[in-house]
């Protein structure tokens, strides 16, 4: 399935025209204004750019006045969205609707921090923005320190631990985004939060497994701005992948009532297991890794879990997505009977990944004795709660 990539957005700009100081004009209702000041800008050129559904289109360009003043304004039937580009470290995304006079007050050496006057919408972009540069700011870093550090004796131990900050980082950021969405239903803004990325192909929201999400920004925004570009781009392409999606999941999904597909894999102290040598048992079958904090943190529940009933018939087999054998055993502390901690190094190519469609981790299914999946997904205080219900 091809990942919705807009570049951003637009809708029509029917002409437009260039000007400087021209404050005291009013201007037309099918018009927006986007002026400025910037400081160290004297003689600074500012450009100003459509933000399409493919690609970038320029509409003009002026250079500041010695006060680091400019001024553009530009016909527009819709919504638009606009790139302001004034230093070579980025742009200032800028959200229009017609009739909009807006102020952008920076600094030319640089993107942030710049004020924005006259567009809501173009503030919470700033403020998005923001956190997603220090996110990717604070992820460069600790890849940095990785690099650094490779090759040491204790490289292993150390990479363990960036690993874990990298994605509590990355985790906090996809909740940020995914509360910026739901709290800004109302704003175009919430379309570049959809689409933003941790680097090249590394989306912060998938669509195979962020649907939810996907769903509710188009259904908010095309409610609101049916004719705009980017919004009837989003539309068409979420309902071709949704049904690319249904498809997919009609072949290989894996729910309650199904029978178990058997494997067998190598644990952790070298013996072979298989998921029908349990058959009996009641078994959780858990997919996690070391450099997953959500996952790492649900092997707490867990472990009070097993501590209650692991002498009921319950059984773990633990299957890690790890690709390091030294990180895997490293975050394995205890050796517990009846909890099997398997992996193949293999990583999402595992073979058992892909037998039960595992599309994120953590990620569980309970078996009950005869082999069959009875639950999927359950998860720290639910965890307990639905066992009772197996286990006698």
């Amino acid at each position: 399935m091809r990942i919705l990539t807009i570049a951003l957005i637009a809708g029509l700009v029917v002409s437009c025209s260039g000007r400087k100081n021209q404050d005291n004009e009013g201007i037309h209702p099918g018009n927006i204004r986007i002026s400025g000041q910037l400081a160290n800008g004297e003689d600074v050129l500012v450009t100003l750019d459509y933000m399409g559904a493919t690609a970038f289109q320029a509409i003009d360009s002026v250079r500041c006045d010695k006060h680091g003043k400019f001024e553009f304004e530009t016909k527009t039937s819709s919504v638009n969205y606009y790139a302001l580009k004034y230093t070579e470290h980025g742009y200032v995304t800028i959200i229009a609707h017609p009739g909009d006079e807006i102020a952008i007050t920076g600094n030319a050496d640089s993107i942030y921090p710049y004020q924005v006057d006259g567009s809501a919408d173009s503030r919470l972009v700033r403020d998005l923005g923001r956190e997603h540069k220090k996110t990717l700011d604070q992820l460069r870093e600790i890849s940095g320190i990785s690099r650094k550090i490779m090759g040491r004796s204790d490289y292993s131990i150390k990479k363990q631990a960036l690993n874990r900050e990298f994605d509590s980082i990355a985790h906090s950021f996809y909740h940020y985004s995914k509360n910026f969405i739901t709290n800004n239903p109302e704003s175009p803004s919430i379309l570049i939060a959809l689409y933003n990325q941790f680097g090249p192909g590394l989306p912060v929201f998938d669509p195979s497994t962020d649907l939810d999400i996907y769903r509710f920004t188009d259904s908010v925004l095309y409610e609101q701005y049916p004719e705009n570009e980017a919004v009837k781009a989003l539309h068409s392409e979420l309902h071709t992948a949704l049904e690319q999606i249904s498809n997919l999941q009609k072949k290989s999904h894996l729910n309650p009532g199904e029978k178990a597909p058997d494997f067998v894999m190598e644990t952790i102290r070298g013996k072979m297991v298989s998921l029908s040598d349990l058959r009996g048992k009641i078994v959780l079958l858990q997919f996690w890794a070391s450099w997953s904090a959500p996952s790492v943190n649900e092997n707490g529940f867990l472990e009070d879990v097993f501590k209650k009933y692991g002498r009921s018939d319950l059984q773990i087999i633990q299957v890690s997505l790890d690709n390091n054998l030294e990180d895997w055993q490293s975050a394995i502390k205890k050796n517990i009977p009846g909890w099997y901690h398997v992996c193949d190094l293999h990583r999402w190519e595992s073979p058992v990944v892909n037998l039960y469609n595992v599309q994120r981790i953590p990620a569980n299914f309970l078996i009950n004795k005869a082999g069959y999946i009875v639950e999927t997904d359950i998860f720290g205080k639910n965890l307990e709660e639905t066992l009772l219900r197996y286990i006698k």
